[in-house]
């Protein structure tokens, strides 16, 4: 248990507003303080990130459509998730092709023709973010067909 002095002085230290310059253009602020009750020991916990989903898949909507649809288990405390689409290798140039998805499925829009990749993140909140998932076979989406 901390002392009254040593509360103090983590509340002291804690309620120091921080200030970030933001931008190249011009500047602007964005800052934040934190204090303490008087009863507080000044001490704090944090949760950890979600882990990545286990299971992602990926399968062609049909033999002739130009549509992919990924699959992964649920992770555990996993409020949302995005789906990272890749069309240069199983291991970079991902981007994020949604964000914000509440189930474990997602479906693309019309892909263009060439190969694809795609990973999961999964998210708590906005606060915490898990790494990707590991990578799902490769996808070709022809002129008009995937395999």
């Amino acid at each position: 248990m901390a002392s009254a002095a040593q509360a103090h002085r983590v509340a002291v230290l804690l309620g120091a507003v921080l200030a970030l310059a933001l931008g190249a253009t011009g500047t602007a602020y964005a800052s934040w303080g934190v204090g303490l009750i008087a009863s507080s020991t000044g001490e704090a916990s944090a949760g950890a990130a979600p882990a990545a989903p286990s299971g992602v898949a990926s399968a062609c909507t049909s033999p002739l459509a130009t549509t992919v649809t990924v699959t992964w288990s649920p992770a555990a405390k996993a409020t949302s998730y995005s789906v990272w689409e890749s069309t240069t290798s199983a291991t970079s140039g991902y981007a994020i092709a949604a964000a914000g998805i509440a189930g474990p499925s997602w479906t693309s829009g019309n892909l263009a023709a060439g190969s694809y990749w795609f990973e999961v993140s999964s998210a708590t909140g906005t606060a915490w973010t898990s790494a990707n998932s590991a990578a799902t076979a490769k996808r070709t989406i022809l002129l008009a067909a995937c395999n």
